[in-house]
């Protein structure tokens, strides 16, 4: 009887066994269809913002007299230019990026006041230098005509030199100037008050962007979507003037105004103050009146001292985009009697000997080292730099 109950308990127990392993293992559970659909509609992670810095670099006024070209021709008939930047080279070429405002035509004769004129050598200087973006629009422009501006313009471009404020057609003039620098788009507008009253023949209105408040602020709203940093040019004032006109001013507010990131003047031959403005958008926007010259054969003391601007831009982890330590290093244009040796230099290079040798002292004296050094601080203030401070270094 005991053996027959174990037989049978023994048969129930591997019944239940067996039913037991028929019994399908559930698997994860499902999500709910919503959920999925809730998942399926989130965009994808946006990569993360990287940080950038880029320099930045700015020179006034390249005001090639003719005496500039007379004393850079070779005994075969060339043209060579490089001497005249050699002493600045260094801090330009290490910039990300460098500005000049080309403030006469290159289309290949030697042109005398007051239809300036330089051959298209001195471009390759300009290059050689490290300049990477020019400003057309000045007062001279047009001294040689239309055609002498076209010139200039094929032959920036045939250097990959990006030009803005004088174009070669309206296609060109509707397009941006933009130039990108580690992961930075920087956009560029010029401007200039007028071209020596030759009148800008009718259907070619394209060819120089004037000083149009409605323009600008219409140019202004098109370009700044398109770009991280906003570069406005401005070549405005009065001559030897060593503080901004009211004119100035407002303009300068109203471009901060409108969202510009940087406002570099220059036209009138002199060092002009800095400062910072607020926009109305709460933006701050850095201002330098006038770079004055960065070289010249004018023969006025206060005339002889320029100003390279530098600055870094900078974006943070964060996505912003700040203007660090902006300022002014100044510079002197040194030429000697009968219109030789013409050569930039930083203001805390230039020597006794030299400045005993410069030939301005004929038109307008004394001129002094510590005339230069007072006139810098008076004019620049806090930001006036010094070879160490320069954002770009050698």
């Amino acid at each position: 009887m005991k053996r027959w109950n174990l037989r049978r308990f023994a048969a129930l127990f591997c019944c239940l066994a067996l039913l037991g392993g028929c019994t399908p293992v559930e698997g994860p559970a499902e999500e709910p269809e919503e959920e999925k659909e809730q998942q399926e509609a989130l965009p994808p992670e946006e990569p993360a913002v990287q940080p950038a810095r880029v320099t930045l670099v700015a020179a006034g006024d390249n005001l090639l007299h003719n005496t500039i070209s007379f004393d850079a021709e070779q005994g075969d008939g060339s043209y060579d230019f490089r001497p005249v930047y050699q002493f600045v080279k260094g801090m330009v070429s290490a910039a990300d990026i460098a500005f000049l405002n080309q403030e006469v035509p290159l289309s290949g004769t030697v042109g005398r006041y007051p239809t300036l004129d330089a051959p298209q050598q001195a471009a390759d200087a300009v290059v050689d230098c490290g300049f990477d973006v020019v400003n057309e629009a000045t007062n001279h422009a047009l001294d040689k005509g239309v055609q002498g501006l076209m010139t200039t313009l094929e032959g920036w471009q045939q250097r990959g030199i990006l030009t803005l404020g004088a174009f070669l057609s309206p296609e060109d003039a509707s397009q941006p100037r933009l130039l990108e620098k580690e992961g930075l788009t920087f956009g560029f507008l010029g401007y200039t008050y007028g071209t020596n009253g030759i009148p800008i023949p009718e259907g070619q209105e394209y060819c120089i962007s004037l000083i149009d408040r409605a323009k600008i602020k219409s140019d202004i709203a098109a370009l700044r979507p398109q770009c991280d940093y906003l570069v406005v040019s401005m070549h405005w004032g009065t001559e030897n003037r060593l503080t901004p006109t009211e004119e100035q001013q407002e303009l300068a507010q109203m471009i901060a105004d409108c969202g510009a990131d940087l406002i570099i003047g220059h036209h009138p031959h002199v060092l002009e103050p800095a400062q910072w403005l607020t926009g109305a958008g709460g933006n701050q926007t850095f201002c330098v009146y006038s770079l004055g010259n960065f070289v010249s054969s004018q023969n006025t003391k206060e005339t002889m001292l320029g100003g390279l601007l530098s600055l870094t831009v900078v974006r943070d982890e964060a996505g912003n985009i700040t203007t660090e330590a902006p300022g002014i290093l100044p510079v002197i244009t040194h030429f000697e009697n009968g219109g030789k040796n013409y050569r930039i230099y930083p203001l805390e290079d230039y020597t006794q000997d030299l400045i005993s040798r410069h030939a301005v002292r004929k038109y307008d004296s004394p001129i002094t080292l510590e005339y230069y050094q007072d006139l810098a601080r008076q004019v620049l203030g806090e930001f006036q730099q010094t070879k160490e401070t320069f954002a770009c270094q050698p």
